[in-house]
């Protein structure tokens, strides 16, 4: 009788924790599900070819990772009022595909590896540049409503350019864009009144630039901001100290919304510009941005933590690092920053198939940011 009770106990206490396990293995294969879910890849949407989807994530995995990782950064994102009405996190346009022109095989393929570099706002619009990765494609500038971020265009540029910064010019609506010409650092724009005519559809050619403008000071045009009147252009060294440069855009005259040096355009008939100003900067910078109260730098180089560097106005003739007076550590892979008062906007290249990978945090959106939120919680 006691053997019989003994395996009756035996039984019953195996069948308890079969029971429990199997209630709690059915809780974990829930819970595996409910992550798989929040990280699957959103459903692949395209408007006139361009990928307009998010590439990686969908909101709650985007906030999810970010407050995992970066709590701070999510906390200034996510639970701070923006400080300006357009302030959002904007999905980056054509990571997954973009239309554009094809070198090789001369007409309008898919691009897979577009890489995003420069970020603007420029009257209603957000303006992102960005390069093929694979060297087949044109650069593009993605065309979205500020306010909505709804994609509206692809603009394709003429060449293969880095598209490394962009900037506007409010006064004169010219879009300026970085590039080269023979290896030689270069400025180039277009009105903005051009964006809305623009379609590659009917036209079968790249936009025009108004403007190409050589800068033998510099020795390549990484990024470009404007403020003041002033072009800030900036060169990306990955070693030693990189350099910023300011031009003055003419306000009247013959160049007026240019920085073209008339004087010597008369004697050599070349755009040409020579900078009224310059100050050495950190290496490794991909981004600056200027308001009245500060100047912002990103630094980034691999897949290690970018930096945003934060320098009161008052430092603009010395950006060495150690006179930041903040340094705030930023997802990898960090290109521009554009600023206008409180808000900041970040893009990230990290969200191209050139660099995406599980071992970083992947961003896929432009990361809106009011800078008193991250201040406050850095």
């Amino acid at each position: 009788m006691r053997k019989l009770l003994k395996y009756i106990a035996v039984f019953v206490l195996f069948a308890l924790v079969g029971t429990v396990g199997y209630h709690y293995y059915t809780i974990y294969q829930r819970n595996l599900a409910v992550q798989a879910k929040i990280q699957a890849k959103p459903p692949l949407e395209r408007v006139a070819g361009t990928s307009v989807s998010p590439a990686f994530h969908s909101n709650l995995a985007f906030t999810k990772n970010l407050e995992q990782k970066y709590p701070f950064v999510a906390k200034a994102a996510f639970k701070t009022p923006q400080a300006a009405s357009w302030g959002k996190q904007y999905i980056v346009p054509g990571l997954r595909t973009t239309r554009s022109y094809d070198f090789e095989q001369q007409k309008l393929t898919q691009a897979t590896g577009m890489t995003p570099q420069g970020l603007t706002v420029a009257g209603d619009y957000l303006l992102i540049s960005a390069y093929d990765s694979d060297y087949v494609h044109a650069s593009v500038i993605y065309v979205l409503r500020l306010k909505t971020g709804e994609f509206i265009k692809t603009i394709i540029l003429p060449g293969r350019p880095h598209a490394g910064g962009l900037a506007y010019d409010p006064v004169a609506k010219n879009v300026w864009i970085t590039g080269s010409k023979d290896e030689e650092a270069m400025l180039a724009a277009f009105n903005i009144d051009r964006i809305e005519d623009y379609d590659y559809a009917k036209t079968k050619k790249p936009i025009t630039y108004d403007v190409n403008i050589m800068l033998p000071t510099l020795a390549r045009a990484s990024t470009v901001t404007y403020f003041d009147n002033q072009l800030f252009v900036a060169f990306f060294n990955v070693y030693d100290k990189g350099r910023v440069e300011t031009y003055n855009i003419a306000r009247s005259g013959a160049q007026k919304g240019s920085i073209t040096d008339e004087e010597l355009r008369e004697k050599t008939g070349l755009d040409m510009s020579f900078s009224s100003g310059a100050t050495t900067i950190t290496n490794q910078i991909q981004g600056i941005a200027v308001t009245n109260q500060h100047i912002f730098l990103t630094q980034s180089y691999g897949g290690a933590n970018s930096k945003l560097y934060i320098y009161p106005i008052s430092a603009a003739r010395n950006l060495n690092e150690k006179y930041a007076e903040h340094v705030i550590e930023m997802p990898p892979y960090l290109e521009q920053v554009y600023a206008a008062g409180n808000q900041l906007l970040f893009l990230f290249e990290s969200g191209a198939r050139k660099y995406a990978r599980d071992t970083i945090t992947i961003m896929d959106r432009v990361l809106a940011l009011n800078l008193n939120g991250l201040l406050n919680t850095w």
